[in-house]
């Protein structure tokens, strides 16, 4: 297996192209209002998340993600984060607020650090090169959802692809901790969460597909 290790700077962009506007991209996250975002189950903005040079901060306290207002079917979802040395990053999507936490609706896209693999999604597909992320340092990531089509996107290169409830998903569901939720990656349509400790989350855009 590949060792692909992230030392690309990215530069900090809060606006969108001429280009990606004709290409479809909206900002979600504009750098500097909360707008458009609230706490899992909650319709305010969690304290432990703040707004920082241009990005959504997570402090070091763990507390509730948060979850964007809109809901996304087939789409593409682009960002740039980075984690503090300790830290850790993930995002949900297609998620409901109706249970207990955003994993047990929404499949999770794992973006490094403390006790997660980069680009994996929980254990149930193995990522095709192991990812070794630099703290305190930016990266670009790339969700794209189609169907039932997933495909995980780091600094440019794509490391992971699969099918949501195809034969391999639902077998690696079934021998999961994720075996006992019931709705677990089957909804088409649903939220963006983005969660972790120490992680920073900036330039988040999307388009519909």
């Amino acid at each position: 297996m590949g060792l692909l290790v992230l030392t690309v700077a990215v530069g900090q962009t809060t606006r969108l192209t001429a280009y990606e506007k004709a290409q479809g991209w909206r900002l979600l996250f504009d750098g500097f209002s909360r707008a458009g975002w609230h706490g899992y189950k909650s319709n305010k903005m969690p304290v432990n998340w703040r707004i920082e040079g241009e990005a959504l901060v997570c402090a070091e306290e763990p507390g509730p993600v948060v979850v964007s207002d809109e809901t996304f079917r087939d789409f593409e979802l682009s960002f740039q984060w980075k984690i503090a040395a300790g830290g850790r990053a993930e995002i949900f999507f297609r998620l409901s607020e109706d249970g207990a936490t955003p994993g047990e609706t929404g499949p999770v896209f794992q973006l490094g650090g403390e006790d997660l693999e980069c680009g994996g999604n929980g254990g149930l597909i193995k990522p095709w090169r192991e990812t070794k992320v630099a703290p305190e340092t930016w990266h670009q990531a790339k969700l794209t959802v189609y169907g039932n089509q997933v495909e995980h996107w780091i600094n440019g290169s794509q490391i992971a692809s699969y099918l949501l409830d195809g034969a391999e998903w639902r077998a690696a569901v079934a021998a999961s901790r994720f075996a006992a939720a019931r709705d677990y990656g089957r909804l088409p349509e649903g939220a963006i969460a983005l969660a972790g400790r120490g992680a920073s989350f900036r330039s988040i855009k999307a388009r519909s597909l």
